[in-house]
């Protein structure tokens, strides 16, 4: 038995169209064609699909079974044909992420790569820096997808999606505090805060800005370096400083009267209907990471 997807595709208009001539202005192939290919199926599996009549077709009892199975395949064989054509119509060249880099870590960094993996021959371009410049590169179209420190607010023509949600801590140097210690309103006060700079842009200051003086910081990496300078405490995600905390470098102390703070990550993109592939895969282990960041 062997019988082709243009033999199907022809007995199947044939039935819809109640006539060679009619499947063949459907199929845009000439009636002789149309003929051809539905005897050549006959033949093949040794069974009668019309009765052929004076200017009619008559479909036989094994003609209506094989329709409803040869419809079924035309339909797959459409869907199919859609989705190889969405393959290569967003099959992508290059993919263009921003990383916050309150957020940069090594679970993170492993959703980046896994889109190499699915797609090895990508150029793939990674943009890391501050909530407020991450959020920038967004709107201005420079990146795919960002994965930013929340600012609290919403941005306009941007589509957004919790990422993950993480714990916070209050730290500082092993040499300004110990660790576990219960300061006053007033001890925590009167030491210098290292402010993350979006906290200003986005008007967060009254709710966030605990001490009389500040140190106003963009990157994280100088964040940790004042840190571990002494320089003041801060309060960062829970995640980039478990490792300094283990090895006694730095340490979390809370304040008389706190409460835990929690903090989620935000994926922006501009629209899913222009989201590629590479797009999808990375957004698709990001939303993983709720199972590893705490």
């Amino acid at each position: 038995m062997d019988y082709s997807l243009n033999q199907l595709q022809a007995f199947v208009a044939t039935v819809e169209e109640g006539s060679f001539k009619a499947a063949a202005i459907k199929l845009n192939k000439s009636s002789q064609v149309v003929a051809r290919f539905i005897s050549m199926m006959e033949d093949s599996c040794n069974v009668l699909l019309f009765e052929r009549r004076v200017r009619q077709l008559h479909l036989t009892e094994e003609g209506k079974k094989l329709y409803r199975h040869a419809k079924r395949m035309m339909l797959e064989s459409e869907k199919l044909n859609a989705q190889l054509a969405s393959f290569d119509r967003l099959l992508p060249n290059t993919f263009t992420v921003a990383i916050d880099s309150y957020l940069s870590s090594e679970a993170v960094t492993q959703c980046y790569l896994e889109v190499l993996k699915e797609f090895p021959n990508i150029d793939l371009v990674v943009k890391s820096g501050d909530t407020t410049q991450v959020i920038e590169w967004m709107k201005s179209g420079e990146v795919e997808v960002a994965l930013v420190f929340s600012a609290l607010i919403q941005f306009e023509d941007v589509q957004e999606m919790v990422a993950f949600n993480f714990s916070t801590a209050e730290v500082a140097s092993s040499k300004v505090v110990t660790s576990g210690a219960v300061l006053t309103q007033e001890e925590q006060s009167d030491m210098t805060q290292i402010v993350p700079k979006f906290i200003y842009d986005f008007g967060h200051e009254k709710r966030y800005v605990l001490s009389d003086r500040t140190i106003i910081c963009t990157g994280f990496d100088e964040v940790l370096a004042m840190l571990q300078a002494g320089a003041g405490w801060a309060r960062v995600p829970s995640f980039k400083v478990r490792s300094f905390l283990d090895a006694g470098v730095l340490n979390e102390f809370y304040a008389e009267g706190s409460t835990p703070v929690s903090w989620h990550a935000m994926l922006y993109y501009p629209n899913e209907d222009q989201l590629s592939l590479a797009a999808d895969v990375f957004i698709e282990r990001v939303m993983r990471l709720k199972e590893v960041i705490e």
